[in-house]
């Protein structure tokens, strides 16, 4: 059988290694809900252990399928390297204007870097601008377009709060890296969430929190 390389991206292996986790232990949930029940637990479990057990399969599909937001995760020095070979990277994250912001206000969209600067988009989003935005032709929305000296970070993304915070502009912008149904947001959104974090300090982003 042929070999596998092994992942010279550390900081892939390390989101990796927490999602297998974070599966592993919902997994264990689901299976001990699921005996309660077959044992004569109350039907009431039916419901949690449903949705428990719909979101586990997701998040499996999701990395069966390699959309999670591991398998974009950022290898270290990959920023420098978007401007010394001129080698963009660009990875699906959603924008929101406030921490902890409801779905509603949360835009889907892609988190890029290239030629020195840090750019969101939202696709397909029509409607009303701001100083630091613009719509394209296409209907795409640029909603934030600034090189990493301009951006003041907010706190290093940790478990608890796995978004990724700056301030440009004047505006707040918080990145999440997960999707809201995504049960290792904080375990592996975090690990994702640093590495721009890091890369955008070592870029010339300033941050009072480290």
């Amino acid at each position: 059988m042929p070999q596998h390389e092994p992942d010279s991206n550390r900081t892939r292996v390390r989101a990796r290694a927490r999602r297998n986790l974070v599966l592993l232990v919902w997994w264990a949930i689901t299976i001990l809900g699921l005996f309660a029940l077959s044992i004569g637990g109350p039907w009431i479990l039916v419901i949690p252990v449903g949705v428990i057990g719909i979101l586990v399969a997701s998040n499996t599909i999701a990395v069966v399928r390699q959309t999670g937001p591991e398998h974009n995760a950022l290898e270290p020095g990959r920023l420098e390297r978007a401007d010394r070979e001129n080698d963009p990277v660009a990875v699906a994250a959603s924008r929101s204007p406030r921490r902890g912001a409801k779905e509603k206000a949360r835009r889907q969209g892609t988190l890029a870097y290239s030629r020195g600067r840090l750019t969101f988009v939202v696709h397909g989003q029509q409607g009303r601008t701001t100083r630091a935005s613009s719509v394209d032709q296409a209907g795409d929305q640029l909603i934030l377009d600034i090189a990493p000296a301009e951006l003041a970070l907010g706190m290093r993304p940790t478990w608890l709060r796995p978004t990724l915070e700056f301030t440009a502009n004047n505006t707040h912008h918080f990145i999440e890296f997960s999707l809201p149904s995504d049960l290792g947001s904080g375990a592996v959104g975090s690990v994702v969430a640093a590495a721009w974090f890091d890369q955008l300090v070592e870029r010339g982003a300033a941050s009072s929190h480290r």
